[in-house]
């Protein structure tokens, strides 16, 4: 008995899990919609197959500038295997609004506006979707999953 549940919950997850293509559109109208693009800009995610390095993520951040009058873009590129954790934080925010923290194991993020290698960068996020945050948190760690690095949601210590 415990082994015919155990292959019937095997080919339910199996046969309803999100591709990475899905994860990625996913993970992009929910960045649009609660990621801050009054002040931070717009995010984005893609995949791209790189001939030298392999698999890497390239995220985006649109963000428009009033005093040029034009939109200016930031760039983050990584492998995913160089990414340590994925955790939400009121860091920086004076109400109790949580932002998405993506770290790297060193340096290993590069920042093409600043050009050198970042140790972590931030997804700030709208303020009141909370319950938002961690479920692009949750999205973040099923790609990375997809991608070969299979990264723990971190506990929250201060929760009951």
């Amino acid at each position: 008995m415990n082994k015919i549940l155990m292959i019937f919950l095997l080919i339910f997850q199996v046969t309803f899990s999100q591709t990475k293509e899905e994860t990625v559109e996913w993970l992009n109208l929910n960045l649009e919609n609660y990621g801050d693009n009054q002040i931070m800009g717009t995010y984005q995610i893609e995949t791209k197959v790189d001939p030298n390095y392999g698999e890497t993520i390239l995220f985006t951040q649109k963000s428009w500038n009033p005093l040029m009058e034009k939109n200016t873009f930031d760039y983050f590129s990584f492998k995913p295997d160089a990414i340590s954790s994925i955790y939400l934080s009121g860091k920086g925010r004076t109400n109790k609004t949580l932002d998405i923290y993506i770290k790297s194991k060193s340096n290993r993020i590069y920042d093409s506006d600043e050009e050198k290698f970042l140790g972590e960068f931030r997804i700030t996020m709208k303020n009141g979707h909370n319950d938002k945050a961690e479920q692009l948190q949750t999205g973040l760690l099923h790609l990375f999953e997809l991608l070969g690095n299979k990264l723990e949601k971190p506990k929250d210590l201060f929760k009951n």
